[in-house]
């Protein structure tokens, strides 16, 4: 995988991903894919899927982030020596 994508999988999570990938073809389709289709299709997914979790993740943590950045500001506005 190029490492300016988005999204980079080590090389044991992609192993596990594609073994998966197969897996479920096999089970959901009875269609049995080989190591280059499953890249395929994960590269793929990975494109298309990646950057709209990507985002949500980003969303998801900014609440969280505005409220401890805040609490830490808070905290050190407290060591101020007036």
């Amino acid at each position: 995988m190029s490492k300016d994508k988005l999204i980079n999988l080590s090389d044991e999570a992609e192993e596990l991903v594609l073994d998966q990938l197969r897996v479920y073809m096999t089970e959901e389709f009875d269609v049995d894919i080989g190591n280059l289709p499953a890249r395929f299709l994960l590269d793929f997914i990975i494109e298309t899927i990646g950057p709209h979790l990507y985002s949500q993740v980003v969303d998801d943590m900014e609440p969280w982030l505005y409220d401890r950045f805040t609490g830490i500001l808070e905290d050190i506005h407290s060591f101020k020596k007036d």
